[in-house]
């Protein structure tokens, strides 16, 4: 079969051309010039950015009061012309400043309220960490929730490749949505600067992923249902378009993206049943990077995993508590 040819020659490439930029972690120094090195090459690959930050502009109207929390739906601009929503869910009854926590959907129709809800493959994680005092913000994430595209010829494919073409990616531009969000979250009365922290299921764990690596802003990172391989994932398999970004695989797989997480606080939420993002190079990648935390001389417990018995899904049951006393110290 001719055709089979071509595949074997796409897995040659793949097997030569795989990774050429690993982190180095033979020393302190050399995996700290490793990082300089890579967060300016990725961000290249997530393409052309704001040259400057433009005023937020926050909206907002109260659509929720609980005995825990009030929920605020905010409207604010993320770049000229370009507004992004999200809820913001403050705690009542906290004095001073509180750890804040972003907290990303995945494609997910329903968005940010899909974050919320207690019935969702999130499990409401963002009311959880809200009812443990913590401020969240859960914004809408460009083409789900209240920013879905609108039924035109310029579809969410032709979005993605005409984005490459032209020297932008949707990562990219979702990414400087994020990195307003954190503006945003610094900027409340209510939030502790210092104690940021994000997690996301799927692409919000792409997305936790590229922030975390490139924001030394924050402080806890906790990536659920993606942080795997290029190998076994998106070189292997059908995946959103939206994750293909040109030269990355060339030059990163995904434990040099976690590890320029490092070594700030990192952990994996992973379903046993996940057919999309297999719980076992997870584990691989735990592995792997524990001996950049003790170069740092960080705790066993700075970085850490969990393998739910679930599929593609948010647990909860050691990720929340573990972000929760990460942020608290």
């Amino acid at each position: 079969m001719l055709g089979q040819q071509v595949i074997d020659l796409y897995h040659t490439i793949v097997d030569s051309s795989l990774r050429r930029t690993p982190f180095d972690g033979s020393s302190k120094k050399a995996f700290l010039a490793w990082q300089r090195r890579a967060r300016r090459m990725v961000n290249r690959i997530l393409g052309e950015m704001p040259r400057r930050k433009i005023p937020l502009d926050v909206q907002k109207e109260t659509v929720e009061e609980t005995q825990s929390f009030v929920r605020e739906r905010l409207v604010y601009f993320t770049r000229p012309g370009l507004q992004a929503t999200a809820y913001l869910l403050t705690p009542r009854r906290v004095r001073g400043r509180r750890p804040g926590v972003l907290c990303l959907h995945g494609h997910s129709r329903g968005g940010k309220d899909e974050v919320i809800d207690p019935h969702s493959i999130y499990h409401g994680f963002g009311r959880r960490f809200a009812e443990e005092g913590c401020v969240v913000l859960c914004p809408d994430q460009i083409g789900f929730g209240e920013r879905a595209l609108p039924e035109d010829k310029v579809n969410y494919g032709v979005l993605v490749h005409g984005l490459n073409m032209l020297g932008h990616t949707l990562i990219g531009l979702r990414y400087w949505d994020l990195v307003r969000a954190l503006d945003l979250m610094e900027a409340l009365p209510t939030v502790r600067r210092d104690r940021l922290g994000v997690m996301g299921l799927s692409l919000g764990g792409e997305m936790t992923l590229f922030l975390s690596a490139l924001e030394v802003r924050v402080h806890t990172a906790c990536v659920c249902g993606y942080l795997t391989s290029h190998r076994s994932t998106f070189l292997d398999r059908p995946h959103c378009t939206c994750g293909h970004l040109r030269d990355l695989a060339r030059h990163f797989e995904h434990v040099d993206l976690a590890a320029l997480i490092a070594p700030r606080p990192l952990f994996l939420d992973a379903g046993r049943e996940d057919s999309s993002f297999p719980f076992q190079d997870a584990q691989a990648i735990v592995r792997s990077l524990r001996p950049v935390y003790e170069l740092f001389g960080r705790p066993a417990s700075t970085i850490g995993i969990e393998i739910h018995e679930g599929a593609h899904e948010i647990a909860g049951r050691r990720s929340i508590p573990w972000m929760l006393r990460q942020l608290s110290k």
